[in-house]
């Protein structure tokens, strides 16, 4: 016989909390001012219910910052320019520099993606196609009349 579903109706708000901000569960519990002792939250932490609704909670949470409109390109280099100068305050220079590097390619300075291909959208069965085609003129080219 399984064990009756326990779902707290506090789970959900510390679920939230969690998603929101990264806190463990004693800490969200905490900031709620629940007062609920360690050993129930040591107990809830384990339950599927809990885990599954935390997990639901993040996916929301993501959800809205992927759709957030001013979340650009822009507002990625800047943070990767700050994490770097982090990095580079704290002694870990190439780390620093591979940051740096990360945002030359987002901005297209470096890499392949700057590089223009002249086959553009064509797939390999396009390419054949030409190929047969050039084929066949250049036999009919050749041919004396």
């Amino acid at each position: 016989m399984s064990r009756p579903q326990q779902n707290e109706s506090w789970y959900v708000d510390v679920t939230e909390l969690m998603a929101r901000t990264g806190m463990n569960l004693e800490e969200a519990v905490g900031e709620l001012g629940l007062g609920i002792t360690s050993d129930i939250l040591e107990n809830v932490s384990r339950r599927k219910g809990f885990i599954k609704l935390l997990w639901e909670a993040r996916h929301r949470f993501f959800d809205t910052l992927g759709k957030d409109p001013n979340f650009n390109q822009d507002v990625v280099v800047g943070r990767l320019l700050s994490q770097s100068q982090k990095l580079d305050e704290q002694g870990a220079h190439d780390k620093a520099a591979e940051v740096l590097l990360k945002i030359a390619k987002i901005r297209g300075w470096v890499g392949p993606e700057n590089q223009v291909s002249i086959f553009g959208e064509l797939s390999q069965e396009d390419l054949n196609k030409i190929r047969d085609t050039l084929a066949k003129e250049n036999v009919a080219k050749s041919r004396p009349n």
